[in-house]
């Protein structure tokens, strides 16, 4: 068995265990490897971050763009986020290209909600001060051929060295791809695996400021993208919000209407007036 087989074999163990001490054992595995990263660097013209309104705030017209940013109440994160721990708020947004990729990402009817009748969204938009570099989760095998900017970098990493050891570290980064890529809903996927690799590429690669991969709910069409907080804070700047209605008007189709868009922001106060 190679070493990746092997690797992958204990992961894979590791993922359905029930006990405390399997996601730092997945870390530490994942540490101690030397697993290639692809990553690009882009400037897009808006990030934009979706925020769901429940019963309890149905009405509320959020006041500050930190509202709508990264989520900092750390005691009420109690698991697993495809890139996050528990406890850990990153920022999960898209490029302005991708806006209908985040819509079809948090509009429950697209995760199973079939009851759903109407959903109420606030949308924040931040400009992009600085280039943002970020590591790029190539498609694995099942979803290549739906991005062609993703299966272009996947074919130049192929080519990136011919040797046995890369050719073995290839098998590994198709497995953990595979695992970022899953559709929790689907699949036998609790996010340990594709947490520990977004800590791995955090941790390890400082100069990269975030991940971007294919989005589940688009059919691996649509990218998204995850941030560090700490970018956030440095490269982005908030612009502006908008409050709208998704509405049910047949299966899987909604059509949105406007509740009210903001009229300016107070930057030095963190205000945001409608």
């Amino acid at each position: 068995m190679s070493a990746s087989k092997e690797i992958i074999e204990k992961l894979s163990k590791l993922k359905v265990s029930n006990s405390i001490s399997s996601y730092p054992h997945i870390k530490n595995i994942l540490k101690n490897q030397r697993i290639p990263i692809a990553f690009t660097e882009l400037k897009p013209f808006k990030l934009i971050r979706y925020r769901s309104h429940n019963d309890g705030n149905r009405d509320k017209l959020f006041g500050s763009s930190k509202e709508l940013s990264y989520r900092t109440d750390i005691l009420n994160i109690n698991e697993f986020g495809r890139a996050n721990e528990s406890g850990q708020g990153l920022f999960y947004c898209n490029d302005n290209e991708n806006q209908n990729t985040g819509i079809t990402e948090i509009v429950s009817i697209f995760r199973g909600n079939i009851n759903s009748e109407e959903e109420v969204l606030t949308i924040g938009a931040w400009d992009v001060n600085q280039n943002l570099t970020l590591a790029m989760i190539l498609p694995s095998e099942q979803i290549i051929g739906n991005n062609k900017d993703f299966d272009m970098m996947k074919a130049d990493f192929n080519r990136f060295e011919e040797s046995p050891e890369f050719e073995d570290l290839k098998i590994l980064n198709e497995f953990l791809a595979n695992e970022f890529t899953l559709d929790i809903e689907k699949h036998n996927s609790n996010y340990k695996i594709s947490c520990a690799f977004a800590m791995y590429i955090k941790e390890q690669i400082p100069e990269v400021d975030g991940i971007m991969y294919a989005s589940v709910k688009s059919e691996y069409k649509g990218v998204n993208i995850v941030l560090w907080p700490e970018v956030v804070d440095k490269k982005l700047e908030f612009v502006a919000a908008r409050k709208t209605v998704f509405k049910k008007t047949k299966h899987k189709t909604f059509v949105e209407e406007l509740i009210n868009e903001s009229v300016s922001y107070n930057r030095e106060k963190d205000e945001i007036n409608w």
